[in-house]
């Protein structure tokens, strides 16, 4: 077992979920070539119709929060550049995270494009474009077969602020042994809660050091948030309404408050889910699956390739299951905006566009970003499902999860500060302490509500 292979596949992983920026070694900056359209006023979104010798060279600054070493991002960059070789893209590495971006822009520091992690803050204080007149006006981009409703995650009173960096998407990843060992079948593609809980009961069995699910908060702070609409009771992710103007789980639906209360009963009352206090006493390690101690885990799409060369054992992944109304899995985007400090719009507009709106951008991305494709177009959907990334993993689970898969609305909405930190800390909090949702989520919840009513003035 490579052990500091493994902490560095995590330390990404964490990253990325958490929404948290790692304390790297040293910014580096990896300038790579890159392309743009026509220089045209900067009123006025670019059409493209140029030819590179009539370019003068622009180079777009592009702000991410990722450590440079746990990306590869300049392969996305190398790709834009044989399309608009007049164009240099280069990384530009925010190692205090969001803040150091925001405060890059606000200071006019000629940030091109940023990757966000929250809208709401970049335009309540007016700092990223609004890019509908682009989007109107681009015949390219209005072709592009998205996804229905995709888009509708980056707009705001109707403007559009961002396209997507990438859309991560979570799998179930079960122990194969496990499944063997205990005389289980292979989760079929439309399997429920119900089977996952029955099926993780029979692989725990505590003198063996075997449990059901892996004793990780991610259950609590991001699995949870799909249970109450895969069941029926909250219309969108998060538990959060219609119009996303209230979320649901400050106690007025007690039904929320039970489905996201499913993962401390497989705690309390099933014994399959343990903590770092019962982990202790179990003398079982955290993360018990990676040592092929517990049948299920759950991870994001990008991570997958490490975690198949660090893990000591037969392994494959699964479809997030399906609840008593609907099958819904749990994914985060990441937007991408251009700052209005950037002196070239035009050419920043189509580096997003190539990056998130057309298919050559969106293959190279599944190739080494594990990126779900943010359109059900066939021919899409089978690239990302042939991409090397995902290589030896179940087919017909990748080529069926995109579809499922909506994403954590705490990205873009007013409050989603204290959305996402309420999630977080049902993990961090609820998860170790071993309190119920129906303690936790509610006066959270009640606070996040008031936020919404003023900003939303309803």
């Amino acid at each position: 077992m490579k052990k500091h292979g493994l902490l560095k596949v995590l330390k990404v992983l964490t990253i990325c979920m958490l929404v948290v920026v790692v304390a790297a070694c040293s910014s580096k900056n990896e300038p790579q070539a890159t392309t743009a359209p026509t220089k045209q006023p900067e009123s006025s979104p670019v059409e493209s119709q140029a030819t590179p010798e009539s370019q003068e060279p622009i180079t777009l600054r592009v702000g991410w929060v990722i450590p440079p070493e746990n990306q590869d991002w300049p392969k996305m960059f190398e790709a834009f550049t044989k399309k608009f070789p007049w164009i240099t893209v280069e990384g530009v590495y925010a190692e205090n995270g969001e803040d150091e971006l925001i405060k890059s822009i606000a200071a006019g520091q000629p940030l091109d494009v940023i990757w966000n992690t929250s809208l709401d803050r970049a335009i309540e204080e007016d700092l990223i474009e609004d890019l509908t007149p682009y989007a109107e006006k681009d015949a390219e981009f209005q072709s592009y077969p998205y996804r229905d409703g995709y888009l509708d995650n980056f707009k705001r009173d109707g403007k559009l602020y961002a396209l997507s960096r990438g859309n991560d998407g979570f799998f179930i990843l079960y122990n194969k042994d496990l499944l063997k060992q205990y005389g289980l079948e292979k989760p079929k593609l439309d399997w429920t809660w119900e089977d996952f809980r029955t099926m993780a009961k029979a692989a725990t069995n505590p003198g063996a050091g075997h449990f059901g699910v892996t004793n990780s908060v991610w259950w609590h702070n991001f699995v949870s948030m799909a249970l109450p609409m895969a069941n029926g009771h909250a219309p969108n992710m998060a538990a959060m309404n219609e119009d996303f103007s209230r979320n649901l789980a400050d106690g007025s639906v007690p039904e929320v408050l039970d489905d996201l209360n499913f993962f401390n009963d497989l705690m309390v009352n099933d014994g399959s889910l343990i903590n770092t206090k019962r982990a202790a006493e179990a003398k079982i390690e955290m993360n018990a699956f990676h040592i092929g101690q517990s049948l299920f885990f759950t991870a994001i799409g990008p991570v997958l390739p490490g975690f198949k060369a660090a893990f000591p054992f037969e392994w494959d992944i699964a479809t997030m299951p399906k609840g008593t109304a609907k099958q819904v899995n749990f994914g985060w985007l990441s937007p991408m905006s251009i700052s209005k400090a950037s002196k070239h719009k035009e050419a920043a507009w189509e580096l997003i566009k190539f990056w998130d709106a057309t298919k050559e951008g969106q293959k190279t991305l599944f190739q080494f970003g594990g990126s779900f494709p943010n359109s059900n177009d066939p021919e899409l959907v089978e690239a990302f499902a042939s991409a090397a990334v995902y290589e030896g993993f179940d087919k017909e689970v990748l080529m069926y999860t995109p579809g499922i898969t909506h994403f954590d609305p705490a990205r873009f909405i007013p409050a989603s500060k204290e959305i996402g930190l309420s999630f977080t800390e049902f993990g961090s909090i609820a998860y170790e302490e071993e309190i119920s949702a129906h303690e936790f989520f509610p006066s959270r919840m009640q606070k996040v509500n008031e936020i919404l009513k003023e900003k939303l003035g309803k």
